[in-house]
């Protein structure tokens, strides 16, 4: 089975360093991560798509931005990735924008590398994620933005499980599976 994972909010603390790159640009203070309840910071009053999609472009010009993310996984649960990754094929699948400055492609394997995947394979795409899930025939796909998780459940025959975060809350899909730990997914390949 091909196992296919996002990288920012799955592996990376994504929210915590655009939050303070926001802050920071704007002006407008600190939000605390806790409080992110859309991941499209909608829910903030003070805040204009135009400023969220200003960060977003200046995030994603800064190599530096993308190597200093802080990992979500255990040391542990890292070991675990790399021994799935081995036993199924493995690839990544994210929304980071590809740039002329910097070969994003190297930064972010050279990230996962550092926390221990031997030999990432990495997909970037603008695209919806089903259309790289349903290419490269991806039986179980992990995100934790509701809308990727949506488009892949309704879109694919892939299994499909969300890591639960404050900002997915009160997303519901009958063809997601919600869970709390990265073990639970260890588990579910240990089945297969």
């Amino acid at each position: 089975m091909i196992v296919g994972l996002d990288i920012d909010g799955v592996l990376a603390d994504f929210i915590t360093p655009f939050l303070h790159l926001l802050a920071q640009r704007t002006g407008t203070g600190l939000i605390d991560p806790a409080s992110v309840i859309d991941p499209n910071f909608l829910a903030h009053p003070f805040l204009t798509p135009t400023m969220i999609f200003d960060c977003m472009e200046a995030a994603s010009y800064d190599a530096e931005f993308w190597r200093a993310l802080t990992p979500l996984l255990t040391p542990k649960q890292w070991q675990e990735l790399d021994r799935i990754s081995r036993m199924h094929r493995t690839v990544f699948i994210t929304h980071r924008w590809v740039r002329d400055t910097y070969d994003i492609n190297r930064v972010t394997c050279d990230w996962l590398r550092s926390h221990g995947v031997s030999d990432p394979v990495v997909y970037f795409t603008q695209d919806k994620k089903s259309v790289l899930v349903r290419e490269l025939n991806i039986g179980l796909f992990v995100d934790d933005r509701h809308e990727n998780c949506h488009d892949v459940a309704s879109e694919t025959e892939a299994v499909v499980f969300m890591p639960h975060r404050p900002y997915n809350q009160a997303f519901d899909h009958p063809k997601v599976r919600r869970i709390q730990q990265l073990e639970e997914l260890f588990e579910y390949l240990a089945d297969k």
